[in-house]
């Protein structure tokens, strides 16, 4: 009995909130769900509009628009107003003129179509017309009977965009993790077309998801802006020359896992009785696209690190010190410059690197050993320098091209999940890569510490010591600060590596 009276108070006609983004189902539904209503008062106000009649004409355009065949002029005389009333309501942001937009246009386009027919059938006495086209009919009962059995609790209602926020403050997530959190939520119900309640999110939705990734153009948010990933899907196979896709690892590793972590909390918080999500992923094919990074070759390090541009006493630039420690510390772009000059102190009398500033997560925070290369180099001599000329940070000129990034972002009301990322290690993807002749797509700045941890692989380092190195999740019980290695256990380590080809 609850079931249905659940059930009947979904279906209660009322308008959504003000501000609420909609689906454009539910603004074709709540379309003509209005205009039937006023058709009524009218007929009920006056008998004048007994006389106003249908227009051919006006039911020509919106066949044309409903076909698709009608200019973007023509549209927005025939239902911009039904568009406009919905974005002065917040329902919408989609911008006129884009694909988005058409789509939305042709959709209101049918609900206002049906009403014109309800009108016509009422004008020869016919009250018991109803909406025969699929966009304004209710699911079957027997569908949907499952699907309202998974309804459990009092937040099954809310879709994943209102409840994705409560989820990321639970787990005290970075905002870049937040950010990646929200962008899969976003992507998942531009797929779906709508915000769907979580309790009526089904597996084929998933799967069905998790295809659309497969042929989603990687960021596909710049190269086809103010358009969602169902269009930008669309529009990029309609390329000469499509862009090229989502990255099988991406999908995997990023994507999917985001969405399957927040249905995961869902279940845990009694919200859905199980995760739609749960072993769904792209199986790699052998032959496919392979890892998306990796190490530098012997030849790679030669060619990266001979002069001209290194040379062993004029190691002066933050490029030449952003190479060196990268390879050296496996530290990421992020950690090497946000790293402050108090950050490199000793650690039991061994001179170390720590990791205290914000990171990816808990385990990225850490102490890394100096190894003995880059104080032969001089990187001790470098830090009093930049202590004597004032500065407080290792790499003061990159952590303030970062920080100006972020402040840039913050005022334009964007979230900046990568601000180090576009400066060195956009500089050795783009330019100096190509410099020395390193083509490989795979190889990029990150490289470094693939090849760092390939070296301690090598080197018969175990596995545990080497996640502790490079900051790397660590499911043991002890994984915090300097998680489970002592420092002299990492210094131990990392000076049993040696890099071949590494010519300074």
């Amino acid at each position: 009995m609850q079931v249905t009276l659940d059930d009947a108070r979904e279906r209660v006609k009322r308008p959504a909130r003000v501000g609420r983004p909609l689906s454009a189902r539910q603004m074709a539904r709540a379309h003509f769900d209005e205009q039937v209503g006023l058709d009524e008062d009218f007929r009920n106000t006056s008998e004048a509009y007994a006389l106003v009649g249908i227009d051919d004409v006006y039911v020509a355009a919106l066949r044309r628009a409903i076909a698709g065949t009608a200019s973007n002029g023509e549209l927005g005389e025939t239902v911009g107003w039904i568009v406009q009333k919905f974005q002065a309501k917040a329902h919408t942001g989609v911008v006129e003129n884009t694909a988005e937009w058409r789509a939305l246009a042709r959709t209101l386009a049918i609900a206002e179509l049906e009403h014109v027919r309800i009108a016509a059938a009422r004008d020869e006495g016919d009250f018991t017309a109803k909406p025969e086209h699929p966009l304004l009919l209710d699911e079957p009962d027997q569908a949907s009977a499952a699907i309202r059995a998974r309804k459990i609790g009092p937040n099954s209602t809310k879709s994943l965009s209102e409840i994705v926020s409560a989820f990321a403050n639970e787990k005290g997530a970075k905002s870049a993790t937040t950010y990646e959190y929200e962008t899969a939520v976003r992507m998942f119900e531009e797929h779906l077309g709508e915000a769907r309640p979580v309790y009526k999110i089904t597996r084929p939705d998933v799967i069905g998801f998790k295809d659309a990734l497969l042929k989603t153009p990687a960021n596909y948010t710049k190269r086809f802006p103010d358009t969602k990933l169902p269009h930008a899907i669309s529009q990029n196979e309609a390329r000469k020359a499509p862009f090229p896709t989502l990255n099988i690892t991406t999908i995997n590793d990023k994507w999917l896992p985001r969405l399957h972590s927040i249905l995961r909390w869902c279940v845990d918080n009694a919200i859905i009785p199980d995760n739609p999500a749960s072993g769904v992923k792209v199986s790699q094919k052998k032959g496919g696209h392979g890892p998306s990074r990796v190490p530098f070759t012997p030849g790679d390090l030669t060619r990266i690190f001979s002069p001209p541009k290194f040379e062993k006493d004029k190691l002066t630039t933050e490029r030449q010190w952003a190479l060196l420690i990268a390879l050296f510390s496996g530290m990421r772009a992020s950690e090497i410059a946000q790293m402050k000059l108090d950050s490199v102190r000793h650690e039991r009398q061994i001179l170390a690197l720590a990791i205290e500033e914000e990171t990816k997560n808990g385990q990225s925070l850490r102490v890394v050993p100096v190894h003995s290369k880059l104080i032969a180099l001089g990187l001790p001599e470098r830090i009093e320098r930049l202590r004597k000329n004032g500065e407080t940070h290792l790499f003061p000129e990159w952590y303030r091209q970062g920080r100006d990034q972020l402040a840039r972002a913050k005022a334009a009301g964007k979230i900046e999940k990568q601000p180090y990322s576009q400066f060195i290690p956009r500089w050795f993807l783009r330019t100096y890569k190509k410099q020395v002749g390193i083509d490989d797509a795979r190889k990029k700045f990150h490289s470094f510490r693939h090849t760092l941890k390939t070296a301690l692989s090598r080197a018969g380092v175990p596995r545990s010591i080497s996640d502790d190195i490079t900051g790397h999740d660590d499911s043991s019980s002890g994984a915090t600060y300097i998680h489970d290695s002592a420092v002299e256990a990492m210094k131990d380590a990392l000076e049993k590596v040696h890099f071949d080809g590494f010519p300074l």
